[in-house]
């Protein structure tokens, strides 16, 4: 099915827009920030990038941001169970720990496991989502190997609004959101709150059970209530002060324990403050300086004992940033620096608990007649291992106004967690970043709705770290394997009698450069469809999510490809209600992302929404 109806249907896409180009529509371009730090036309953007505004997450029917996220061309998302479960998100095939997350700008990760809780950022909270692909450490410094996933939570401006939503599905789901956002005066502000439960399903099945025990064939259950809170305030023309904050509270069910010892739960809080001034310095200069303070808090309660915890990882960090953006007669430079304090609180007792990164970072955008390039280079110094310096340069042509061709090459690298470093009795201080190279290059059609774009990359990942045998027998972290993560994406888009069409797909070798083995948890080609049309007040739609085989369990366990189909129907009641309802995975499909967990089969939900326009 993989091979045939998903690529012949983008063969078609990526042909038929320059067809209809003639009848394109004059629309507004789309603005990205997470490439550059600086708002940039997407068609000026010398990166691998995708905007996922508010209208489309509405459209998806996606029930969380992870699901959101495998919809997009060249991610897979691996989970282990229901709603809320552990995901993975793999960016070109990059592990989940390699690609940055920030809300609003704020870093939110774990720095014991170096991944952070994309499963429970409530998406009812979220206006848009900017993801990048490829290398970006020359911006951000750490952890950007596969890429960056940036959320941007909802905010006012205009007259203040009020939304609502409430809904119920499959498995006892509720989701309900409420909020208010606007602008009065020289003040603009939001506030939204968010909660979604479920009874959900078993997370695990048998292909779980080993000689520790059995799974346990009980509801894993989830719930989460989250909030995000918005203020600015004109000081002056280009001056301005805002204050930001996130939220959200989760209770996840999962198996640990032996079916007769009772549930086992997982509680995390992520919480994100910050307080941000910009200021128009002068004709060309605008400096903006921020403080963001954000915590990772997880806490395991097994056999059913709710009410002594297990375990406690807590992570906090303190981050200054001071930007500074030039306009020049060609071209904008950004100068800017960041000072990061990071400390963890467990039951364990870890060696250190405490580090600082100080960052120093410069970035080059310019245009002329047809040619855009830009350079970024940053210095990372980390007080566990010393400083990196990495960098990325790219170059575009435009051969006309619709046809781009660009290229780019840039390094990145991920830091240690505090688990790899100092795991008590097992963890390995001279321990070195993971170092990553990448090489990538695309040609990209545009003209108004219609798009076609094919990238090609290549990213080695060195120093990767594993455990291994230390010589004595005893096994602890090393710097010791290699990756290779190499492929291409092809994506379109058009508008064609009344529908709206896109698809992409994904061709990924992923293996370990040593062995040959291919990586767990990555298929080979993996797609996505999606149609819709407008037929008076209903909005009808459909996507086609497929994935071929994949490895898993070191490559000893074959995951079968699959293919599920979603449906989708909104009926506008009028100019400010929507009656919504969905189908996922339509035909009921059986399948896993990782060995030994379940996925939901066909599910329903309906809802309502309000949004005034």
């Amino acid at each position: 099915m993989f091979a045939r109806k998903p690529l012949a249907a983008l063969i078609v896409l990526a042909v038929t827009p320059a067809a209809f180009a003639a009848t394109a529509p004059l629309q507004a371009e789309e603005v990205v920030v997470t490439a550059t730090r600086t708002p940039t036309p997407v068609s000026k953007v010398l990166s691998d990038v995708t905007v996922i505004t508010r209208e489309e997450i509405e459209e998806t029917g996606a029930t969380q941001l992870t699901e959101l996220l495998a919809r997009q061309p060249g991610i897979e998302v691996t989970s282990t169970g229901g709603l809320g479960s552990t995901a993975s998100v793999h960016i070109r095939g990059a592990n989940a720990n390699q690609t940055l997350v920030l809300v609003d700008g704020m870093r939110i990760v774990s720095g014991t496991l170096g991944a952070t809780s994309l499963q429970h950022l409530p998406l009812e909270l979220i206006d848009r989502v900017e993801i990048v692909r490829g290398p970006v450490s020359g911006v951000y410094g750490a952890d950007a190997i596969g890429g960056v996933i940036q959320v941007f939570t909802r905010k006012g401006s205009g007259a203040p609004k009020f939304h609502a939503s409430l809904g119920f599905g499959e498995y006892g789901t509720v989701e309900a959101g409420v909020g208010v956002n606007g602008q009065l005066g020289d003040t603009a502000f939001g506030l939204n709150l968010s909660h979604q439960s479920t009874h959900g399903f078993s997370a695990k099945n048998a292909g779980s059970d080993s000689s520790w025990g059995k799974h346990n064939p009980d509801r894993d259950g989830y719930r989460e209530s989250g909030y995000s809170a918005y203020l600015e305030h004109a000081l002056a023309p280009g001056q301005s002060l805002t204050a930001r904050a996130f939220q959200s509270f989760a209770n996840n069910e999962y198996d640990t324990s032996a079916p007769d010892r009772g549930q086992d739960e997982i509680r995390t809080r992520l919480t994100g403050q910050s307080v941000e001034s910009r200021n128009r310095l002068g004709e060309r200069w605008t400096s903006t300086l921020r403080f963001a303070r954000t915590q990772d808090r997880s806490e395991d309660f097994t056999g059913g004992k709710m009410d002594q915890r297990s375990s406690l990882f807590k992570t906090t960090q303190d981050e200054w940033t001071w930007l500074n953006d030039l306009a020049l007669d060609v071209g904008k430079v950004q100068l800017g620096a960041s000072h990061l304090k990071q400390e963890v609180d467990s039951l364990k007792a870890y060696a250190e608990t405490e580090k600082t990164v100080k960052s120093a970072f410069a970035g080059y955008q310019g245009e002329l007649g047809s040619h855009l390039w830009q350079a970024n280079l940053r210095h990372d110094d980390d007080s566990t291992f010393g400083g990196q310096t990495t960098g990325l340069v790219g170059y575009g042509y435009r051969f006309d106004r619709h046809w781009l061709a660009r290229a780019s090459y840039g390094t990145a690298f991920k830091a240690p967690t505090f688990n790899d470093l100092y795991w008590p009795g097992d963890g390995n201080p001279d321990l070195k970043p993971e170092h990553a190279r990448n090489l990538e290059a695309a040609l990209e059609w545009a003209d108004g709705p219609h798009r076609t774009k094919l990238t090609w990359f290549r990213n080695k990942v060195d120093d990767l770290i594993q455990w291994a045998d230390d010589g004595t027998g005893y096994w602890k972290p090393f710097n010791v394997a290699q990756a290779r993560l190499a492929g291409y994406t092809l994506e379109a888009g058009t508008q064609l009698a009344g529908f709206d069409l896109s698809a992409s797909a994904t061709w990924l070798d992923a293996r370990d450069s040593k062995t040959g083995q291919r990586l767990d948890r990555r298929a080979q080609r993996f797609a996505s469809a999606n149609v819709s049309r407008m037929v008076g007040d209903w909005t009808l739609g459909g996507s086609l999510q497929a994935s071929g085989e994949r490895l898993d369990k070191g490559g000893s366990k074959v995951l079968p490809g699959y293919a599920t189909v979603n449906l989708y129907a909104d009926l506008k009641l009028d100019a400010e209600w929507t009656a919504t309802a969905r189908i996922e995975n339509v035909a009921d499909r059986d399948y896993e992302t990782a060995y030994g967990y379940n996925t939901a089969g066909r599910t329903w939900f309906v809802g309502v929404r309000y949004q005034p326009k």
